[in-house]
């Protein structure tokens, strides 16, 4: 089985309705990433159930509709600079510090 671990981050926030910048595109790219997992579709499902119903609109969620784009799908992984924002500053994964030097800590003698 491919190793996914590198979204699991995106995909933990996902689930719990908490992914930030929900839009389409950003729908399509964690949809992508689903698709590889087992029982994906079943994921996004539960995922953007709980987005719908923890942003106060459980009606906005439509079965159908994510069927529809479900079966659309290329899963083609998206970039992790996609989901910089969500990749903290210290993740290892984050693409936005990977050529950051860490910051060098000294100590004072008093």
């Amino acid at each position: 089985m491919e190793d996914l671990s590198r979204f699991d981050a995106i995909v933990d926030l996902f689930l719990a309705g908490r992914l930030p910048r929900m839009n389409h595109a950003r729908h399509l790219a964690v949809a992508n990433v689903l698709l590889r997992f087992p029982h994906g579709r079943e994921l996004m499902h539960l995922g953007l159930q709980v987005t719908a119903t923890r942003a106060g609109f459980p009606e906005k969620y439509d079965r159908a509709v994510t069927d529809s784009y479900w079966e659309k799908l290329t899963g083609t992984l998206p970039s992790l600079e996609d989901f910089a924002d969500v990749l903290g500053a210290s993740d290892p994964r984050n693409p936005a510090t990977k050529n950051v030097a860490a910051p060098q800590h000294r100590c004072h003698a008093p």
